[in-house]
């Protein structure tokens, strides 16, 4: 469902599996990806390594994704592992400066009821970074319920791994979901670890 989609996106931001999420379709860019905020007006990442965690209750016990990130991750087009404009039933808003954070609302429409959520990002996107989303149903679901929050925290690890590209992201137990050109490559299995195991 779409509500649900709602809280993952906010994940990954984190897990890049919700419908409100679309890979970074490879772009030209005339950035070098050194990090910090562009004067381009949009969050920019520090290249390398970021391991982003959500904090939101219904994403509890879930493990932690690493994400690679390069030049064509973060341009004008992407911000922050989203991109604007209309993705089905969703009109998603781009981020924007306001203050010192930047802010995003998106507009969506489940049969009757109006999904209106914001994100707000901060941090030095050199280090880290968090993202606070709020999620408001007009009317209320099932009449009670009026919001969701979440957030997600995101620290920089190090440089990308040698086997992976720019957009790599590593979901544990799953595998590796390259967002800018939508190719997927599963976990190896761990036949040896398994055949000990059975021999034992």
């Amino acid at each position: 469902m779409l509500i649900r989609s709602l809280s993952r996106w906010t994940l990954v931001l984190a897990l890049g599996l919700a419908g409100l999420l679309t890979p970074a379709w490879a772009q030209n860019s005339t950035s070098g990806g050194t990090g910090s905020l562009e004067p381009q007006g949009f969050p920019k990442r520090k290249s390398g390594l970021w391991e982003v965690r959500s904090t939101g209750a219904q994403s509890h016990g879930l493990a932690a994704t690493r994400y690679c990130v390069g030049e064509k991750t973060d341009q004008a087009e992407a911000h922050l592992d989203r991109r604007a404009g209309a993705k089905g039933s969703c009109t998603m808003g781009a981020f924007k400066r306001v203050g010192m954070a930047w802010v995003a609302e998106s507009v969506c429409r489940e049969g009757k009821v109006n999904i209106i959520s914001k994100a707000v990002a901060s941090g030095d996107f050199e280090t880290e970074y968090r993202i606070d989303t709020v999620v408001n149903y007009d009317p209320p679901v099932a009449g009670v319920r009026k919001e969701d929050k979440d957030a997600i925290l995101a620290n920089f690890i190090g440089p990308c791994l040698s086997n992976q590209r720019a957009g790599d992201m590593v979901v544990p137990g799953m595998g590796t979901l390259n967002m800018i050109d939508g190719t997927f490559r599963a976990e190896p299995s761990s036949g040896p670890a398994l055949r000990k195991k059975r021999g034992t």
